[in-house]
């Protein structure tokens, strides 16, 4: 990545999504603001070369940028005498989506050790509606985020609108999560997907901060859904194909290992074959997250104890077997 395509992508991402840069100009970006946003970009990376760029924007070229900006993105940007910059023929193309995703994630990787207390990274797709670099610098600078959000099924299907102090980002099964906090719900954990109907960083700065401690806060969850269940240790044998999988790619930080399997190694597998099995066990809280990790891993691993987890998880095995009599 060049010093002139971040250039190039933050006018493109600040002109078609003005209100997340603090512009609200009826959908016009006055060439002001527009140079007065990348200035702040370029004011909050001074030390980093690859922002270098982003202050060299007069007229001219961001002229020439326009252009490039049409041939590469297949977006036109036009210009309104006394109103500013706006969309023209645009559409988030699924390779426009691509480009939104690769860059922010190649950002994330480029920022991981200033960002690191702000962002938990996984693999994963990031939904273009939402530009993460402002969300983590209202993070960093405490700056106040509305957000308007309509729930699913896990959230109740209800609608949650106002000002939140936004805490954490964290990813996980190729989906993105943003922590946030108000006095009215508490800590809560947006999905920023499509449900995310409006969302923009205000210039307010939070008056009262809430601390938050991600490895405190996710320490006996698996995923991103925290609950009221008491976390427990949790017994699980894991056959040995994928006890060795297991054991480099742990369901949890807390994973311990019980027993190794007798027959680490055999051609055959023999399920019946008590030698194939090892054991071991995490501690989390069994829940719906939890199951659903379970699952994914078919008939190579199964709960043996406490017992409640375990039939809470043949209860599922069996209204999902019935689905096939």
């Amino acid at each position: 990545m060049t010093p002139e395509f971040l250039r190039r992508y933050y006018i493109l991402r600040i002109i078609s999504n003005p209100i997340v840069y603090g512009i609200e100009k009826n959908e016009f970006v006055p060439l002001e603001d527009l140079q007065r946003s990348l200035d702040q970009l370029r004011s909050n990376n001074m030390d980093d070369p690859l922002y270098d760029k982003l202050n060299l924007h007069s007229q001219k070229t961001i002229k020439r940028d326009l252009e490039k900006i049409k041939s590469y993105y297949k977006a036109i940007i036009l210009h309104k005498r006394n109103y500013g910059y706006y969309i023209g023929t645009f559409e988030v193309s699924d390779e426009l989506k691509e480009v939104y995703e690769k860059t922010e994630l190649y950002l994330l990787h480029h920022h991981a050790h200033a960002w690191k207390t702000y962002v938990t990274t996984a693999r994963s797709s990031l939904s273009s509606q939402v530009d993460l670099v402002p969300l983590i610098q209202a993070i960093e600078q405490h700056f106040l985020i509305e957000i308007t959000y309509h729930g699913w099924y896990d959230d109740s299907f209800k609608t949650i609108s106002g000002f939140f102090q936004a805490l954490h980002i964290k990813e996980i099964n190729k989906a993105w999560y943003l922590m946030a906090y108000n006095e009215q719900y508490g800590f809560y954990a947006f999905c920023l997907d499509n449900r995310i109907k409006s969302l923009s960083v205000s210039k307010q700065r939070v008056k009262e901060l809430v601390t938050f401690n991600s490895n405190h806060y996710f320490k006996n969850v698996i995923g991103i859904l925290k609950s009221d269940i008491t976390a427990e240790w949790i017994h699980i044998e894991v056959a040995n194909h994928h006890f060795k999988y297991l054991e480099n790619n742990p369901l949890h930080h807390s994973q311990q290992i019980v027993t190794r399997p007798k027959e680490l190694d055999t051609h055959n597998l023999d399920y019946k074959n008590p030698n194939i099995w090892g054991e071991i066990k995490v501690y989390v809280e069994p829940n719906y997250e939890f199951l659903m990790e379970i699952l994914k891993y078919n008939l190579w691993v199964k709960v043996v104890s406490p017992l409640h987890v375990k039939a809470y998880v043949k209860h599922h095995l069996e209204l999902m077997l019935s689905y096939y009599n």
